[in-house]
């Protein structure tokens, strides 16, 4: 069955290629831990059950993953993307809905490298580095949407209030985030999160939405734009109940349902 994978062959899968993970030898440090978890049938939330740690993608599962990763000694998903917070604007403006990661990564090294995020950087700069090919897995690639991406972060580098971004609380950060043209929710949490590790914002974007639909914890005919922050508080809460942070699950649970995307569209149309 699709959905019964026990947790290390899964992960052996999964992680193969890159040796990211290995489970089974990291089993012992956690084994007691696993033992005194809840019963499946029991709910972290109300509607919500545990399930079973070795079916994929239940709270319980999440749970033993996170487990797994801290047995390692420190938490070594690495979700930041800029070296200060101007960096890190840009990259999540390069990022996001109906771009590929990769891409969008490639263009933020170009931005970083060219010395172009900086205070005051011209439309044109911003547009040609952005028109210019990239080099992906040995072909020429465009970025997807030049025009637009360039006048965000034109519009964002050469804001009059730029040396006043409110650095030192993370909501009013992500309040002042959403200021800017093109950022929705989900962009200003993505930065919140990264810039200043926050466990008082999540990034609902389809990966972390399909994973609650499959918990049971997200219904699946909500608009995530409309009902953002209802979702937001929907998974800090079961973020709460596992007793696990929400910018670390956040990260971890994003990078397994875009490296095992066919499983979890298989999962959700049985």
């Amino acid at each position: 069955e699709i959905n019964t994978f026990l947790i290390a062959d899964y992960c052996t899968y999964l992680f193969s290629d890159n040796n990211q993970l290995d489970e089974r030898q990291d089993w012992d440090n956690i084994k007691e831990q696993i033992s005194i978890l809840p019963s499946a049938e029991e709910e972290i939330l109300p509607g919500v059950q545990w399930g079973c740690s070795s079916t994929l993608f239940t709270p319980a599962y999440w749970k033993v993953q996170y487990l797994f990763y801290h047995s390692k000694g420190s938490f070594d998903i690495d979700y930041k993307l800029g070296r200060n917070l101007l960096e890190e604007v840009v990259a999540c403006i390069l990022g996001g809905f109906g771009l590929k990661s990769e891409i969008g990564l490639l263009a933020n090294q170009r931005m970083v490298s060219e010395n172009l995020i900086r205070p005051g950087v011209g439309f044109e700069e911003v547009h040609n580095a952005l028109l210019e090919p990239f080099i992906y897995q040995g072909k020429k690639v465009h970025y997807r949407f030049p025009n637009q991406k360039s006048k965000f972060i034109h519009l964002f580098l050469n804001r009059p209030d730029i040396e006043a971004i409110p650095k030192s609380n993370d909501l009013e950060l992500r309040n002042w985030l959403l200021t800017i043209k093109g950022i929705g929710p989900k962009t200003a949490s993505w930065i919140t999160r990264n810039y200043m590790d926050s466990k008082n914002v999540a990034i609902i974007d389809i990966h972390i939405y399909r994973a609650g639909i499959i918990m049971g914890l997200f219904p699946d005919h909500l608009d995530v734009n409309k009902e953002y922050f209802k979702l937001e508080k929907r998974f800090i809460q079961f973020c709460e109940k596992l007793k696990v942070e929400a910018s670390k699950i956040d990260a971890l649970i994003w990078l397994q349902m875009k490296e095992s995307n066919h499983l979890a569209l298989n999962i959700l149309n049985k």
